[in-house]
Order: structure tokens, then sequence, then C-alpha cells
């Protein structure tokens, strides 16, 4: 044991060993990131503050993202598909008549549940200029699409037009609950929805 090493308290100690070695520096990574965007939202989110909070050397991020906006590229990509998986499960709860709405009560209460992060998927630039085979652009996608199966089951003449509806009123809804001019649960909504 080196002089340093014994004439550190248990504290120390402790603490050296969180900020030289990290079982999973890119997981800790995207929940510190993942708790700054929901905290502050997106803009204020630095890998410096991440390292810092991960408790490893500013260069330490770099080793798991390209730079900033690889690191809200890969939050965005979890973001949707945690919105497919609860939108797969609400599709799954419903019969023919009720899964449309079944899915717009889950897209709602992910949106609710997630201003900050919904604002990261849908409100920067991030998706827009996503390349479509990228994972960005293939985890938004399989959303939309998911929507447009749930739309397609019920027989409609154009369903692309009618999923992009769909969507375009959630959408609309989660935004104007987030900017803060719908007071209320936006479920309590759901029944003057053209669904």
């Amino acid at each position: 044991m080196s002089k340093d090493t014994a004439t550190k308290t248990p504290a120390k100690r402790e603490r050296a060993r969180k900020t030289y070695h990290h079982g999973d520096l890119r997981r800790a990574l995207l929940d510190a990131a993942r708790e700054e965007v929901a905290t502050n939202g997106a803009q204020s989110l630095t890998l410096a503050s991440l390292a810092r909070r991960a408790g490893v050397a500013q260069s330490a991020p770099y080793r798991h993202f390209v730079d900033r906006d690889d690191l809200l590229i890969a939050v965005a990509v979890e973001g949707f598909q945690e919105l497919s998986a609860e939108l797969r499960r609400a599709a799954e709860s419903g019969g023919d008549d009720s899964r449309v709405r079944c899915m717009a009560v889950a897209y709602l209460k992910f949106g609710e549940r997630n201003v900050e992060r919904y604002r990261l998927m849908f409100a920067s630039r991030l998706v827009p200029d996503a390349p479509p085979d990228s994972p960005l652009g293939s985890a938004a996608e399989e959303s939309y699409q998911l929507l447009l199966a749930g739309v397609s089951r019920r027989g409609s003449r154009e369903p692309v037009g009618s999923a992009t509806a769909v969507w375009a009123q959630l959408h609309g809804l989660v935004m104007l609950k987030a900017d803060g001019f719908v007071p209320e649960s936006l479920e309590t909504l759901l029944p003057e929805l053209a669904l």
C-alpha cells in the first residue's frame, strides 16, 4: 500500500475509487443526462458536468460519445424506445375498437411524465437531421409505425393521413401542456379528440 493510500480516510478512498473506475460509464452518463434534461432541459447539458456528476475525468465521456449531440441523440433514442414500448403495451391491451384510444392515453401520459425529454425528442433538430437508417431515425419511425398500425387496423381509407392527424392532436396537447396552456390532465381531454 502506498503512503498516499494509507493516509487517506475511508471516505476519501471510496471517492478515489469512484473517481478512477466506473462499472458502466455509458449507462451512468445516460442516466445522468436523463436527469439533467428532466430537471433543466437539454440546453443545460454538458459533458463536463456529467463527468463531474459521474465522478470521472472530463475526458472519460468521450470514450462513449463523440460530443454533446451524440449523447443527446442516445437519450432521444432511449426516449423513443420507451415510447414505443408503451405504445405497444397499450395496443395489446385494447381491442380493435379501443386500440388507438389506449395508445393515445399511453402517448399523452409519456409526454406528461417526460416533458423535457419529449421536447428533446420532438422539438429539437435531432430527428429531422438524423438519417432515416440511423438509430435515432429508426427509433422515431418505430413509434410512428406503431400508431399507423393501430389506425390501419380500424380500416381507415387513408391510414397515413389518419395516423398523422392523431399524432398531431396528441403532440399538440403534450406541447400545450408542457408550455403551461393546459392546466388539467391531458387524459381528461381524450373524449374531445377525433380518434
